[in-house]
This record gives C-alpha cells, sequence and structure tokens, in this order.
C-alpha cells in the first residue's frame, strides 16, 4: 500500500474515532497511525529531505488533528505515543513554504469549536 493511501485510509478512522468517539475507530486510528510512524523511519518528511506529495496529503493529520483533537477531547496522536510523527509535524508546519500556505492555528482553532458545537 502507497502512503498517500494509508492517510486516504486513516481519516475514515480519524472521523469515527473523533466524531463518534467509538473505541473501535480510536484503535484503529492508532494503529494506522503506527503504519504512517514506522514509514518516516528517521526521514525529515515521508520523501526524504524535503516536503513531497505525500507530505501535503498528510496535512490533515499535521496540521488539523491537533486541533480536533483539542475540540472533542479525544487523544490520537501524542509526541508520547507516536515521536517520530510529532517530529515530522514539527518540521512540516515548520516549513516556510507549508507555514506560509497554512491558517493562523487560533483562527482554525475558532472555526473547529464554531463547527464541533453545532453537531
Amino acid at each position: 500500500m502507497r502512503k498517500s493511501e494509508m492517510f486516504v485510509q486513516c481519516l475514515p478512522a480519524i472521523n469515527k474515532a473523533c466524531f463518534t468517539k467509538v473505541d473501535k475507530g480510536i484503535e484503529e486510528t492508532i494503529e494506522l497511525l503506527k503504519t504512517l510512524e514506522a514509514q518516516l523511519n528517521d526521514k525529515k518528511f515521508f520523501g526524504g529531505d524535503s516536503v513531497g506529495l505525500v507530505d501535503i496529503v498528510a496535512t490533515f493529520i499535521g496540521y488539523w488533528l491537533e486541533v480536533i483533537q483539542e475540540v472533542v477531547g479525544v487523544e490520537l496522536l501524542t509526541e508520547e505515543k507516536f515521536p517520530r510523527l510529532y517530529k515530522w509535524i514539527e518540521e512540516y508546519v515548520n516549513c516556510s513554504v507549508i507555514k506560509e500556505h497554512l491558517p493562523p492555528r487560533e483562527k482554525l482553532l475558532a472555526s473547529a469549536k464554531t463547527y464541533f458545537q453545532q453537531k
């Protein structure tokens, strides 16, 4: 299975884990995150030393997931559980090419709070 396909598989599991808080969804998401973390090995980005297509596909996990976890109160991706994936997130969101195109975290958090309060 290609890395980008793994990210696509994570989305329904994350949806189930965050929106329904079903244990099976949480377990499934954690297993998929373990698989993704293993793909990093000791690389800075999924493609090596520079941001590639797979990293961009993973923007949801790299930027949005932390905010969603905070809003809904589900803990899926932490530095303790996934140190390599967490390091990738730090590298990714602080990469100048990526950083200039991401919405400010405060605005994203406010939007997520509004969205989830309506659900």
